[in-house]
């Protein structure tokens, strides 16, 4: 027997199969479709939406309650029974999205005789952008929404934006300390009256072919909250095995005014860095509860963590928490956003302590964050192999236990990493130190026939590029394979001499064939890499400086590593090294990532100067062209 959601996905797709056809009309289509579905009160058509005041919008999609008045192209029906408007487009461009939030903000700015003010009800009329096919990606669609939401306040934002072809864009809840929720219909009212829940409004985007599913499952929920008792298909059944992962690109926050506002990645983003939660603690000094106040814009919500009741300390506040509203979550409860600060929260402490029986006192940190280096995400090295890695990870092992053995092993990544690039450096700096010593006459000078150097290097540049060399094949060899294993991974067959090599790459090309062409081009610097570190264990010696005089000026030529001069060796070594680390490990956690999830590489000219990530998540089917590893020879800062 057909399910619900195989019914409407096939609906979905006889209706992008109709509006693909020369000629047709795409309302009339799409309303036709809708009609298949909807019950009771309601249908959906051509209207023209008239308020009180002589406001007035007119779609040529509207799903409404009650018969209207019916006149040659539309029927003319009163602003309460509009529940949802469509604005539809074939091809979806920047110029069309605003178009959509212009006609939208038209329906949403209308009076309405039975206005929400008085219950939490969302009765606003949910608006969607739909087009058959865009040239943008989901991410670029998300971007655009990003974009028009600062040009209007969000009671004339639309709910969702959804590509047939593609995927969709909408909202979705996660109300603070919880996960990311279900679909969010957007109000147009203002909370300002009511309390503010502590709540972030996701931009969350969905890839893959059942757009229309997506679509139906936000307006049937929202036409059930519009008219209570309503029987059509919920979201599960709506939703019933179709993905529900997606991708959130930034949020929102309710301000005090009620309006939805960006929240500040510092407070959604760094919940980790936030001051640590106060202690309650009975007179034996037993834990009770944590107490912590969750900065938001315009106040904050109070929140407990224990066995405590939230509702028990809240009137130490006064006043200003008179109206607040408490929301359980489990062993947890947070209030309403409140108009206090720092101060507030502070004199809430003092009365709990002098008021009870209870001690509060601040909670001793468990861990120790230190700085490592003096650069920040700008630094490219620095941004992909540290935090774009990290939000890959996130993807591939989205619960925080299942990360503990990629993490481990990547920290020994990471810090090879840095101890290569700080080897590399000192290398660098000695060489040019020593030839600006030489040539300016500090450090040498010419006496006769004999060229008299001062202070030698050699012994401190040779310990440099062993440690150079040492780090580099650990971290080639070492530290990559074992978190590559942790991935499911297998590159051993690089490190084998050559018959195991090609037997390895053989098998390797069966199942991974982009992967077995990228090693098999990267064995040619890597052998030789290998080989010389292992020499360096058996008495290799970097050569020293060789120096003549020409012309009464002394000449200073750089000791050489296997043709190459040894900045240039580093120099190219350590790129070498840091593009493998990239390329496979990026390789590694997209084949781990879920069907609908893949990775696109951002242009050069496209990536943020303070963040410039070369790699993002991205759908699969949404629009985005899909990175495949394939071995460059490109320095790691130009690729």
């Amino acid at each position: 027997m057909e399910t619900v959601a195989e019914k409407i996905r096939a609906s979905g797709d006889l209706l992008l199969a109709a509006l693909r056809a020369p000629g047709s009309n795409m309302n009339e289509r799409i309303n036709a479709t809708l009609n298949e579905f909807l019950t009771w009160p309601f249908r959906a058509g051509a209207a023209s939406i008239v308020d009180s005041q002589g406001g007035k919008a007119t779609f040529d999609t509207v799903v409404y309650t009650g018969a209207g008045t019916p006149t040659e192209t539309t029927t003319n029906i009163v602003s309460d029974v509009a529940a949802a408007v469509t604005h539809a487009v074939r091809d979806l461009g920047a110029e069309e999205i605003g178009a959509g939030y212009e006609s939208i903000a038209g329906v949403k700015k209308l009076k309405r005789t039975h206005a929400p003010e008085a219950g939490f009800i969302n009765t606003s009329p949910l608006g969607i952008i739909l087009a058959i096919d865009s040239a943008l990606s989901i991410r670029q669609i998300a971007e655009l929404i990003v974009e028009e939401n600062q040009k209007r306040p969000s009671t004339e934002w639309p709910d969702m934006v959804a590509v047939l072809t593609k995927g969709t864009v909408n909202y979705a809840a996660q109300m603070e300390g919880g996960p990311i929720g279900g679909s969010f219909t957007l109000p147009n009212f203002t909370y300002s009256r009511r309390p503010v829940p502590p709540m972030y409004i996701h931009v969350f985007m969905r890839g893959g072919p059942d757009a229309f599913n997506a679509l139906c499952g936000l307006l049937f929920m929202h036409l059930m909250t519009f008219s209570p008792g309503t029987k059509l298909p919920n979201s599960q059944a709506i939703l019933e095995g179709i993905s529900h992962l997606g991708m959130t690109f930034g949020a929102y926050q309710f301000n005090l005014e009620g309006m939805l506002i960006p929240a500040p990645k510092e407070e959604y983003l760094a919940a980790l860095y936030r001051p640590l939660p106060f202690r309650i603690e009975d007179e034996k000094g037993n834990l009770l509860s944590h107490i912590q106040a969750i900065p938001w814009q315009g106040g904050a919500a109070i929140k407990m963590m224990g066995k405590l009741p939230l509702a028990g300390f809240l009137p130490f506040l006064g006043r200003v928490a008179s109206d607040a509203q408490i929301f359980e979550q489990g062993d947890r409860a947070i209030s309403s956003v409140l108009p206090i600060g720092k101060a507030k929260f502070r004199e809430l402490l003092r009365r709990i302590q002098a008021q009870t029986n209870m001690t509060v006192k601040p909670e001793e940190p468990k861990m120790v964050i230190s700085k490592m280096s003096e650069e920040g995400t700008s630094t490219p090295v620095i941004c992909r192999l540290s935090l774009s890695i990290l939000r890959l990870r996130d993807i591939v092992f989205p619960d925080g236990a299942q990360r503990e053995k990629f993490d481990d092993a990547y920290q020994v990544v990471f810090t090879t990493i840095s101890n290569v690039r700080a080897n590399a450096k000192k290398i660098t700096e000695l060489i040019e130190a020593h030839r600006t010593g030489i040539i300016s006459g500090r450090t040498a000078h010419i006496k006769g026939r004999t060229i008299n150097v001062t202070e030698s290097i050699d012994l401190p540049l040779h310990s440099a590029v062993a440690e150079f060399l040492n780090g580099s094949v650990r971290l080639l060899k070492d530290a990559m394979q074992r978190l590559l294993i942790v991935l499911g991974v297998d590159v051993g067959c690089l490190y084998r001499k050559i018959g195991g090599f090609k037997t390895g790459i053989a098998k390797l090309g069966k199942t991974d064939p982009h992967l077995a062409d990228y090693l098999e081009k990267t064995r040619a610097w890597s052998e030789p890499l290998i080989t010389l570190r292992n020499d360096l264990h058996e008495d290799w010696l970097l050569p020293n400086f060789a120096y003549k005089e020409n012309a009464g000026t002394i000449e200073i030529e750089e000791p050489r590593m296997l043709g190459e001069t040894t900045s240039a060796f580093v120099s190219r070594m350590s790129d070498r090294v840091f593009c493998f680390t990239e390329d496979v490990l990026v390789h590694a956690l997209q084949a781990r990532m879920s069907p609908e999830f893949s990775i696109t590489e951002i242009p050069i000219p496209d990536r943020k100067a303070e963040c410039p990530e070369r790699f993002e998540p991205t759908f699969v089917s949404g629009g985005a062209t899909i990175w495949r590893i394939a071995y460059h020879e490109s320095p790691f800062d130009e690729t």
